[in-house]
């Protein structure tokens, strides 16, 4: 289904992803609606969105339209569903009352799982690998304003399991181009499975209260980090899949090696590394939010079950997802120490105490 010259377009989902792309895009004159709940949606119209990259505005205040209906029949050229994969059954269930099941979808969620329910519901969808943390920070300066800042880790990369639609593809990447940086890909799956891995980080800062950015944080969490990162590369190989050339991880071949390489001589580069780290969508739901419910099953999970598959031994893996799996159900969460963490990780039998 191609798109038209001047599409309608619809963003599902007023979360960090969703708010930011509606920006961007209504900034840069595109006919864009964001789909809000009543209640956002209110809070929504009474104020415009700046974006902001390392405190700088990149887009000055804007008026979003936004709605909080979609009317069964409505002509939706694309629709952009922005809902993370433990809300995406539910959103996709309701959307498919009222949106025709051809409609182009895009799917912009972390992970795989995506590829499993869409298709129930949909039958043209695009699938986009977003390359970039937004958080929302209080305006100072002027009560009509929200501000975002948004940390570009590289481009959105855009394409579709099985190669099909790229027609499709193709005209995605043309609207997006007009704002942020992007490409498509012939080998998506690789893509989004060393997404994955790159994200196995999240549920570390998370559990860790975001304090990666601390000194004491460095040393524990290039351990951390470089040994989640050799396990998730250790299963992707023995799951078939080849090195993403979009990938924002280092090349395989080092990661491979790290396990033999002192951790003083990639230090450095892990320092840069970890300090372009913003807040990520698992923090959001678990530190500002409290919700309890997190993409941790769809990530960390995901990678374990792929691990398991293909009889991979992934002891940090294990030993974080079941750390994470009890601290993000407390109420309230408690974050621990980057050394506790490291600690928790080497010795399963290590109690952690605060």
């Amino acid at each position: 289904m191609a798109l038209s010259k001047e599409p309608k377009i619809v963003i599902y989902g007023a979360g960090a992803i969703g708010i930011t792309l509606a920006t961007w895009m209504t900034s840069c004159g595109l006919n864009v609606s964001l789909f809000a709940r009543p209640q956002k949606a209110l809070l929504l119209k009474q104020k415009k969105i700046r974006i902001l990259k390392a405190d700088k505005e990149i887009i000055a205040p804007t008026m979003l339209k936004i709605i909080d209906h979609i009317d069964s029949g409505e002509t939706i050229n694309l629709l952009i569903i922005t809902v993370k994969n433990f809300n995406l059954e539910q959103s996709s269930q309701e959307l498919s009352k009222t949106i025709d099941r051809d409609t182009l979808i895009l799917g912009l969620q972390n992970g795989v799982i995506n590829q499993t329910i869409l298709p129930k519901y949909f039958s043209n969808i695009v699938y986009g690998i977003v390359n970039y943390n937004a958080w929302s920070t209080d305006s100072t300066d002027n009560a009509h304003t929200f501000n975002w800042n948004v940390n570009i880790n590289g481009p959105i990369i855009f394409g579709t399991p099985d190669n099909q639609l790229m027609k499709e593809s193709h005209e995605v990447v043309g609207l997006f181009s007009r704002f942020i940086e992007c490409k498509l890909t012939t080998h998506f799956q690789d893509d989004a499975h060393a997404k994955l891995v790159a994200n196995l980080g999240n549920a570390v800062t998370t559990i860790i209260g975001n304090s990666h950015h601390q000194k004491s944080a460095l040393k524990p969490l290039q351990q951390v980090l470089t040994r989640l990162t050799y396990e998730g590369v250790k299963t992707l190989k023995a799951a078939g899949f080849k090195e993403s050339l979009s990938s924002l991880l280092p090349s395989w071949a080092l990661i491979m090696s790290s396990k033999y390489i002192p951790l003083i001589f990639t230090r450095r580069i892990f320092r840069k590394k970890l300090a372009l780290i913003g807040s990520t969508s698992m923090a959001t739901d678990i530190l500002n939010k409290g919700s309890g419910v997190s993409e941790l099953e769809s990530i960390n999970g995901y990678l374990l079950s792929l691990a398991e598959q293909h009889n991979i031994d992934v002891p940090y893996s294990k030993r974080l997802y079941k750390l994470c799996e009890k601290h993000f159900a407390d109420k309230p969460f408690k974050s621990i120490t980057s050394k506790q963490l490291k600690v928790a990780l080497m010795f399963e039998s290590e109690e952690i105490t605060s």
